[in-house]
């Protein structure tokens, strides 16, 4: 907050609930929605631990798993969009971009994904990219 208010920060990139509620907003000139990401949660083991427990356990596990985190993220996005409207009600400015500006970032960032697409692979890259249309 003090970085951005004293212009020691020219600006920040993060989520909408932290934008509201630590109030960036009010010290900034705006936000530029790029939609570059997304803010989602996940459950990491080990494959030793996963591959240890029992066919059936594991079965039922991501089953749960999958229904926990699905309605968590579902919440998560309901609750960052709710502070990104309470923001835009306690006067903070969102602009959001053209199809032709956002279009320019994605060229820009080619290049970045060429210099790591071998450390990362082809197909993990592109899943993300079709992920984040």
């Amino acid at each position: 907050y003090g970085g951005l208010q004293t212009k020691v920060i020219d600006g920040q990139e993060n989520t909408w609930s932290n934008i509201y509620g630590k109030k960036f907003f009010e010290v900034q000139d705006g936000v530029t929605e790029t939609n570059h990401g997304i803010l989602d949660y996940l459950v990491v083991t080990s494959d030793k631990w996963w591959n240890s427990l029992p066919k059936d356990v594991s079965k039922q596990l991501a089953t749960i798993l999958a229904e926990v985190t699905a309605a968590r993220n579902a919440e998560s996005t309901k609750v960052n969009n709710q502070n990104k409207e309470n923001m835009i009600e306690a006067g903070g400015k969102v602009r959001t971009l053209t199809d032709a500006q956002r279009q320019e970032w994605i060229d820009a960032m080619k290049p970045v994904w060429k210099k790591f697409e071998g450390n990362i692979g082809a197909d993990l890259m592109n899943a993300a990219l079709k992920a984040n249309k």
